[in-house]
């Protein structure tokens, strides 16, 4: 069988900036630097509910997104490349474009600290927030991804990856590839690529995007 590398983590926040399915891809480009820092193209990553999210118990938590990570990108070149301007906040342009999460502009030539970085003004992250940002070095980038938001998915048990009880910096890997390979081919046989609902924290301000 071929080898399949899965990791799942827990939401504490799902409002379009971690992840941002828009523009057609999904990007993570802030917050769980060690995720960005470590994981591969090709890898595959699940974002799953939590307590804090949505008052999900640990065991019973559902899945937000799907992930295959497409493309690994240093930060300077999200910023610089055309293909992401639209993932630029627009903080007075409706929600979909408010919540862009190409947030750091470089101001170095070659940038190789968070000082060679400006915060450019956004709604969901904050000066103090820099450092943790931008201490994982990479934008992870999907073509393939499937996201559920506030409509989170049950998983059936025999087919559930491992899902961490807790926050987890890196992630908890399922090694049983054939648990994994049984749970992504469920997704993928079942449910279309893309957008299905909006991120839980719009509630119903705007309707469902499509792209």
């Amino acid at each position: 069988m071929k080898h399949i590398r899965l990791f799942s983590y827990k939401l504490s926040n799902d409002s379009g900036f971690a992840p941002n399915p828009f523009w057609g891809m999904l990007t993570l480009a802030a917050c769980k630097p060690k995720i960005r820092e470590s994981k591969l193209p090709g890898d595959w990553i699940a974002g799953f509910t939590s307590g804090k999210l949505n008052s999900d118990p640990v065991g019973g938590e559902r899945l937000i997104y799907l992930m295959q990570v497409t493309d690994k990108i240093l930060i300077s070149e999200y910023w610089n490349n055309p293909a992401y301007e639209k993932k630029k906040p627009a903080p007075d342009a409706g929600l979909k474009n408010s919540v862009g999460d190409n947030i750091y502009k470089p101001i170095a030539e070659i940038p190789l600290s968070y000082d060679d970085f400006e915060q450019i003004p956004n709604r969901s992250h904050k000066e103090k927030n820099k450092i943790k940002d931008l201490s994982g070095r990479y934008v992870l980038v999907s073509k393939k991804f499937w996201y559920f938001g506030c409509k989170p998915l049950d998983i059936p048990s025999e087919i559930r990856p491992l899902v961490p009880p807790g926050q987890s910096s890196q992630g908890y890997q399922t090694k049983d590839i054939e648990r994994a390979a049984a749970f992504i081919s469920y997704i993928e046989s079942s449910f279309k690529k893309g957008i299905h609902n909006n991120p839980t924290g719009w509630k119903n301000h705007e309707p469902v995007c499509a792209k």
